[in-house]
């Protein structure tokens, strides 16, 4: 799509009024095994080549099924005029520390780069085969595969997929986008084997590829989407972006209308914002370190303020929670148990509200 289209064309919010949000809490700084869940919640069974992300992907699923069912009764979940937004974590994909991984992974539970496509299309197919998420959006946390380059030995690929539910009518979007960010490894074999059981932060051992720009935003449902990982927006990505796009169209042009990011440690970071004025901000999170061992991962919810350059952040007694059934098809198993012995919750939030898209 041509940048004018991108930021100028079609009508803000696409007829959205309102945004739902939702946003699995799930722990996901330590790679976990894969379990072996069924189909559950009325959800499809999902199908891989690959056993470890067919399990990952049908608990997603599973957990997408039952957060529609859950929150139901909540204001807008059927409304037409309201996007159901659903967050996932960051390394939602990712193998388990026994996993067999390609030769070229650097210690962080990659797979290999062919399947993030193959995940894509079936998660695409499971979502946009119901009319139970008709108006939703998707953003099903992050895949992580390893480069089998002789250029990008040891590289990673950290893939966003970003899903539509079903659209009363059909526009000439794409059903689904895969936003890729490339990580340049920054260690040498002896720091990965030294690193494998303990830091597990990307930051730690990739830095973003510097010749890698311009691949934060996505122009769906006549709407403009940031979309941002979360070493991406500790990096204001996307705020660079806009700044270049800014000195090529001018000062005028418009900012996207919703931010989404998909982290594993991060906050929302007020410099970092890059929506209109008035505009929201989601971020999902998946940390949860071994010192402290037992904190949950946080979801946060912010409204962009221009004329103070911060987000202001939703309070605390307007978003609910619930905990998702203690079982392999809804959750896994963290920390070999020590997050559940904690009293440590896996589950899905939400607002008590749908929110009006911009005020």
């Amino acid at each position: 799509m041509e940048i004018e289209t991108l930021v100028r064309g079609g009508a803000d919010n696409g007829g959205y009024r309102y945004l739902l949000p939702f946003a699995w809490m799930l722990p996901t700084y330590y790679a976990t095994p894969p379990g072996k869940p069924i189909p559950a919640s009325g959800a499809p069974r999902i199908e891989l080549t690959d056993p470890d992300l067919q399990a990952r992907a049908q608990r997603l699923i599973n957990v997408l099924h039952w957060t529609a069912q859950t929150y139901a009764h909540i204001s807008g979940a059927s409304d037409a005029d309201t996007l159901k937004v659903f967050l996932a974590p960051e390394f939602l994909f990712r193998k388990g520390g026994h996993a067999i991984v390609p030769a070229t992974d650097t210690g962080f539970g990659a797979y290999d780069h062919s399947t993030r496509y193959e995940l894509a299309e079936a998660l695409y197919n499971a979502i946009n085969g119901t009319p139970l998420f008709e108006n939703w959006l998707v953003l099903a946390g992050s895949h992580c595969s390893a480069l089998s380059t002789e250029r990008f030995q040891g590289d990673l690929l950290n893939t966003t997929i970003l899903i539509r539910g079903r659209r009363a009518q059909r526009d000439a979007s794409v059903p689904y986008v895969l936003v890729e960010q490339h990580y340049r490894s920054s260690l040498d074999d002896n720091a990965v084997a030294r690193l494998a059981g303990t830091d597990q932060s990307v930051a730690g051992r990739y830095a973003l590829n510097p010749s890698q720009d311009m691949d934060h935003m996505i122009r769906w449902d006549d709407m403009t989407l940031g979309v941002e990982l979360g070493l991406n927006h500790g990096q204001q990505a996307l705020s660079n972006d806009l700044a270049h796009l800014s000195r090529v169209l001018g000062p005028n042009m418009p900012r996207p209308d919703l931010q989404l990011v998909a982290s594993c440690g991060a906050s929302i970071i007020d410099p970092s914002c890059g929506v209109k004025d008035g505009a929201l901000i989601l971020l999902a999170d998946g940390h949860s370190s071994a010192y402290p061992a037992t904190i949950e991962p946080r979801f946060q919810i912010g409204r962009y303020d221009a004329a103070r350059g911060i987000a202001r952040p939703l309070p605390a007694d307007a978003m609910t929670f619930s905990e998702v059934p203690r079982d392999d098809a809804h959750g896994v198993d963290y920390m070999q148990g020590r997050y559940a012995q904690a009293g440590c919750r896996q589950g899905v939030w939400s607002c008590k509200a749908k929110l009006p898209m911009l005020a």
